[in-house]
This record gives structure tokens, C-alpha cells and sequence, in this order.
């Protein structure tokens, strides 16, 4: 598992994408599910698939970027990848 203090820097910058008013516009609102799914994933530290029940996610995209997060926490995904979901700009 990644040590505490790159998961608490991933988290202050997944908060610091959701402050990103566009996250807020329709168009985003996968992307935006699916980060607000991966700060619970990553403070709850869940390290499965199961536990984290990302299933229950309305959306492909959501599920995915939770996804992300799992797997980030098993060091089988860098930052940059969880991170570097685009906010679209419509």
C-alpha cells in the first residue's frame, strides 16, 4: 500500500478538483461522482474492489475513476493517472 503521506497529497488534490466550479456543470457529473467516490476510498483506505462497492456507481466513468483509486492505494496506478481525468470544459 502507498504510504500515508502521498495518499493524504492525492487527497488535498482530488479536493482541489472538485473546487473546480466546472465540475459542477451536468456534462461532468461522472467525473465529479466518481471523486467524490475516491476521497472516501482513499481516507477509508479500501483497498478492494468489493469493500469499496463501486458497483454501486451510476456511471462507467464514476466506476472507473474509482476504480483509479483502488488501485492507486495498491500502488498499481500513479497519481498522475487518478488525477488526470478531464474536466470538460463545455
Amino acid at each position: 500500500m502507498i504510504e500515508d503521506k502521498e495518499i493524504k497529497n492525492c487527497i488535498r488534490a482530488i479536493k482541489k478538483r472538485l473546487d473546480d466550479k466546472r465540475v459542477n456543470r451536468l456534462c461532468n457529473s461522472s467525473v465529479k461522482t466518481g471523486y467524490i467516490k475516491s476521497l472516501e476510498i482513499l481516507e477509508k483506505k479500501i483497498c478492494n474492489y468489493e469493500d469499496a462497492n463501486i458497483k454501486e456507481l451510476p456511471t462507467v466513468q464514476s466506476r472507473s475513476i474509482a476504480t483509479l483509486a483502488v488501485d492507486f492505494l495498491n500502488g498499481e496506478c500513479p497519481e498522475s493517472v487518478l488525477l488526470g481525468v478531464p474536466v470538460k470544459d463545455l
